[in-house]
């Protein structure tokens, strides 16, 4: 089993290098690290498995399970390679997935949502609701490692597309497009025809004009409490996805 010691190990520095957006795009690689998020991967999604040395052997059965051999990594240089404050000791190096066409009968819309956080909120939820398309416009990275962390396994089942304004707006022409917006009706009372286009906009400045322009129908979370004002835009994303799929349902 192969051992590395030394953080100048060349496959050590290309690890490192891809909490960064540009080295990720040139190795076309990204990173996975916590023991549920990799143990929960599926099977042959991952190019290599690294494991700090003095917990090789509490974590031997994830390598079993994923069926590849892992390489250990002395402690103090997986420290180098860990983006966690307190690591669990294992690291997985995946490709970034190839992106097939939107096709989905529901698409996920991110407008702009800088967040990590709430970006993996939107994947977690959306994908566990049964969406895997989404359109990304101006948005954090979806393959940054917080922003994987926070989807919860769910970055593995969504097919994630970057998209200019012009070029959502052509990909989007024949869905039913709704929009989040504190000034529309009630998410409770839509009835939600397919195809259908969800679009969340960012933190700070709500949807973009773009995507107003063709959106054909708006969508508000009523505040019952009368107390609070709006709501994060990952909260917003998850009451109505999961709004929408249960009336889909019925």
């Amino acid at each position: 089993m192969k051992i590395i010691t030394s953080p100048q190990n060349d496959k050590i520095k290309v690890i490192r290098s891809l909490g960064d957006k540009k080295a990720r795009a040139k190795h076309s690689l990204f990173i996975v690290e916590g023991a549920n998020l990799i143990a929960d991967m599926p099977l042959g999604y991952l190019n290599e498995l690294y494991i700090a040395k003095s917990k090789a052997e509490n974590l031997m059965p994830i390598a079993e399970k994923l069926n590849v051999e892992p390489v250990l990594v002395e402690d103090f240089v997986f420290e180098k390679i860990s983006d966690t404050v307190n690591s669990q000791g294992i690291l997985a190096v995946c490709p970034l997935p190839i992106k097939k066409e939107i096709m989905g009968k529901i698409v996920m819309v991110l407008d702009g949502i800088s967040d990590a956080g709430n970006m993996g909120t939107i994947i977690r939820t959306s994908v566990a609701m049964g969406i895997e398309d989404f359109i990304a416009i101006n948005c954090v990275d979806p393959y940054s490692p917080k922003v994987v962390r926070s989807t919860m396994g769910g970055i593995y089942h969504a097919n994630i597309v970057s998209f200019s304004y012009a070029g959502a707006c052509d990909a989007l022409k024949d869905y039913q497009v709704a929009i989040l917006d504190m000034g529309g009706e009630n998410v409770f009372d839509y009835k939600p025809t397919l195809p259908l286009a969800l679009v969340v906009g960012s933190e700070a400045h709500g949807v973009s004009n773009e995507m107003r322009d063709i959106a054909n129908v708006v969508l508000a979370i009523p505040m019952y409490g009368n107390k609070i004002e709006s709501l994060n835009a990952g909260v917003s994303a998850s009451i109505v996805v999961s709004t929408v799929m249960d009336k889909l349902q019925k």
